[in-house]
């Protein structure tokens, strides 16, 4: 009977596990799916003319109103004093983190499409594990496979990325859009001064778009990097991330007042442009973070960056079919080799794991046979011990 109730037992755990595996996996793809979403709408409201700071502060705002009450409820005994190295961690995260990543995936956006610019997205994790590496916060064993597959992982995606932003190809599903059409409908993006350098280096609105949003994968590199130290200091990750966007709105609002010529382009009246801005705060700001952290915590780092790649395929077929997106042979090309990238970096980091696994399960116990011949007490300790034991209890 004790066996059995046992064997009962060993089964509702497994059955368990295997649930919550089922349910992380589930959280994953509702989140690419989201994040799918959120690249053809974002695309359809730069389409439509609305500047890029507007957009980013609604979102963030929205997220704010969203992350703020959930930080405040669920992380009070977490929160620490605010030091100064606290805030400037704060500071620097939102700058990174929210600002600049930001700015930079919207002006990338406007200048691509969103089969692109998902599929750009695939290289964060390797670009932050190559900050990681240099700022010495991981180790490569160039001698060992681990090291060995992280290295070409690494030159893979860097390559690929190169690919995307120099070579388009000819068009592969779409309807290709003219230079003049994409020259009109980049107009009114932000930093025009950068842009016209860059023209006059012989760039032209695609790669001067790859190259923003590979800007934007370094900028998450760096923030996801900055978190490690952060979290250190406030080991609240909802606070924290609630006063990095806090931090990062402001910045978009201080230079949207400053390049927003009239008042009236904060003013959202189309349906479509509103529907978009909700959606980015409250869906691919507010949900999916909540998602991926939980995920986060019962599936680990690797199964959450194995599911990026979902986005680029949710993200391409919404975008062709939906706004009749150009797919090219050059987009197509960099992305296989961001993802085998990816993928051999999450092996290489898998195999290390394992490898520091079997190096603590084979290190000797020294002394312990020793320890086991000695008593465990000697005569004096354990007169000590038994008068102890006799104490009368109050």
């Amino acid at each position: 009977m004790a066996m059995a109730d046992e064997r009962r037992r060993v089964a509702d755990v497994v059955s368990f596990f295997r649930g919550e595996r089922a349910r992380v996996q589930l959280a994953l793809i509702t989140v690419q799916i989201g994040y799918g979403v959120y690249y053809v709408l974002t695309k359809a409201a730069m389409s439509g003319g609305v500047n890029r700071f507007v957009f980013a502060v609604y979102r963030d705002g929205i997220a704010l109103c969203l992350i703020c009450p959930l930080a405040y409820f669920t992380e009070r005994s977490l929160r620490t004093a605010m030091s100064l190295g606290t805030f400037l961690y704060i500071c620097a995260l939102g700058f990174t983190g929210i600002f600049l990543q930001q700015t930079l995936f919207l002006a990338g956006l406007a200048y691509t499409n969103t089969a692109f610019a998902a599929a750009m997205q695939n290289a964060i994790p390797v670009f932050t594990f190559m900050i990681a590496v240099v700022c010495k916060l991981e180790v490569i064993r160039i001698s060992k496979p681990d090291g060995v597959a992280k290295v070409v992982g690494l030159f893979a995606a860097v390559l690929g990325a190169f690919t995307m932003c120099l070579y388009k190809g000819p068009t592969l599903f779409g309807q290709d859009a003219s230079a003049a059409d994409e020259q009109s409908s980049s107009e009114d993006v932000a930093l025009p001064g950068a842009n016209a350098w860059l023209s006059s280096l012989g760039m032209d609105y695609w790669q001067i778009g790859a190259l923003c949003l590979v800007g934007n994968c370094f900028c998450m590199g760096i923030y996801t990097n900055l978190q490690i130290p952060a979290l250190r200091r406030f080991p609240a990750p909802v606070s924290l991330s609630a006063c990095s966007i806090f931090v990062g709105a402001v910045l978009l609002a201080l230079t949207g007042l400053a390049t927003v010529s009239q008042a009236s382009e904060w003013v959202l009246t189309s349906p479509g442009t509103i529907v978009s801005v909700c959606y980015a705060g409250a869906v691919a700001s507010g949900l999916n973070f909540t998602l991926q952290t939980w995920a986060n915590q019962r599936g680990g780092p690797v199964l959450v960056a194995a599911y990026i790649p979902l986005q680029t395929v949710f993200s391409a077929f919404l975008g062709v079919v939906i706004l009749d997106d150009p797919l090219y042979l050059g987009s197509v090309i960099g992305a296989v080799l961001i993802l085998v990238g990816l993928y051999l970096v999450i092996w290489g980091q898998a195999l290390h794991r394992l490898a520091k696994e079997r190096d603590c399960l084979a290190l000797p116990f020294s002394g312990v046979v020793d320890d086991v011949q000695e008593p465990l007490l000697k005569p004096s300790q354990s007169r000590a011990s038994s008068s102890y034991g006799t104490m009368p209890r109050s």
